[in-house]
């Protein structure tokens, strides 16, 4: 999965580049070969066009001159916007962090970055689900977006009047430490690992499993926590709390680790609309056997319906036999759902229960994938001759070959 499960950035090596996505098809995992990715132009520039000097796979010793000792305490929300590039209080002792000159060239790199995703994807978002979207998902409060790792920005993008979204992967979520306590190296060694972490999102709209994984763990800032830190910043959220949180076995929210499933909770605040909003990051595995010892995240969102539901990148993990719970569950709970053609099975969505529409292009899978091809998708979206879509979506992550499948239920409001 692109776990997602579902960035920019260069301080990617040249066998990364090379490599181009390999993810692993199992257990929630995925794969894709290299030719698949560099068949169309990229989304975005180059990592090297942004990053023209990558640096080394470990930083060398700072200059003792350049960052002052810091004091401690500073907030969850400063955290973020540093971790994000963003300009802090000047109350938070952070603010000495971002006079350095790697800090200011990070800081340029990601704004440069973002300025291309918000013209490139996230601008052509925002009036698609405004044409086609907003309508039918207003009345629901909740984003269910399982198999999305940190993948808060798209969410976010197309979901932003929700005020709770429940999200899930593999990689664990380590709570964030108080940055302005981390040795010089290891502060700036994780905005370069940032950086690299957040490279397949911004070029191909989803994270890469097997790198997440290498990304996750390089440095004391572990987990999918600063990425979804970075998202929060940059969309203009303020974070007025995070706590670990575990669920006991009938999906009950516990306020500590004890559960068997185990995740983090951020309340936020959109600081340009006022609305308090909730994110929920569960670990877990989502196939059948799993859920079976471990039913706890089942039952915690079977309770959350009517939702939204987001499927991006999900590895065609539901076609399997042995993902049939999570796909079962999210047609039973969702009103809308919204997915590429790798998430639940067109022919899942019977015209007696749902009114499916069908966005962009659709002709058959990537190659690793070619086995999961859908005649059934491919006769409806002839039936229905779609325009193109105008940003990136999916595996299929050139515009004109992305495709999304839009599928509302009849009865639930």
């Amino acid at each position: 999965m692109r776990q997602f499960q579902g960035s920019i950035l260069v301080f990617v090596n040249t066998s990364r580049k090379a490599l181009a996505v390999l993810l692993i098809l199992a257990a929630g995992l995925v794969s894709l070969r290299s030719q698949d990715l560099r068949s169309t132009p990229p989304i975005l520039s180059s990592p090297s066009s942004l990053f023209p000097t990558p640096a080394p796979p470990t930083l060398p010793t700072p200059d003792k001159s350049v960052l002052p000792s810091l004091p401690q305490n500073n907030n969850a929300t400063d955290a973020a916007r540093f971790l994000a590039g963003i300009k802090v209080s000047m109350q938070s002792p952070l603010s000495l962090w971002t006079q350095d000159p790697r800090w200011i060239r990070y800081s340029n790199s990601i704004d440069d970055a973002f300025a291309k995703l918000e013209q490139l994807q996230l601008s052509n978002i925002r009036i698609w689900r405004s044409q086609n979207l907003d309508t039918a998902a207003l009345s629901n409060q909740t984003c269910l977006y399982l198999f999305s790792g940190p993948d808060f920005l798209y969410a976010d993008t197309f979901f932003p009047n929700c005020t709770t979204y429940v999200m899930q992967g593999l990689e664990p979520a380590d709570l964030v430490p108080d940055l302005s306590t981390l040795p010089k190296q290891t502060l700036l060694a994780t905005l370069q690992n940032i950086e690299a972490s957040l490279y397949s999102e911004f070029r191909w709209s989803f994270f890469v499993t097997k790198f997440m994984r290498e990304d996750f763990q390089r440095t004391s800032l572990r987990g999918v926590l600063p990425i979804i830190y970075v998202f929060l910043a940059r969309g203009g959220k303020e974070i007025t709390d995070v706590r670990q949180i575990s669920l006991s076995k009938d999906g009950t929210l516990l306020d500590n680790a004890t559960g068997d499933t185990k995740g983090v909770r951020i309340g936020c605040t959109d600081i340009n609309t006022g609305t308090a909003k909730t994110i929920y990051y569960f670990t877990a595995n989502l196939s059948d056997d799993h859920i079976e010892r471990n039913p706890e995240l089942a039952r915690f969102c079977s309770k959350l319906g009517p939702t939204n539901a987001l499927l991006k990148a999900a590895s065609y993990l539901m076609f399997a036999k042995n993902f049939s719970t999570v796909r079962n569950l999210i047609l039973k709970t969702s009103s809308v759902i919204l997915e590429d053609d790798s998430g639940i099975p067109f022919d899942y969505f019977s015209q007696k229960d749902w009114t499916v529409r069908v966005f962009g292009t659709y002709t058959k899978p990537v190659d690793l994938f070619k086995q999961y091809y859908q005649p059934s998708l491919r006769q409806w979206y002839v039936a229905n001759a779609p325009l193109p879509l105008t940003f990136a979506f999916g595996y299929q992550w050139n515009p004109p070959a992305s495709g999304i499948i839009l599928a509302i239920h009849s009865d639930r409001p």
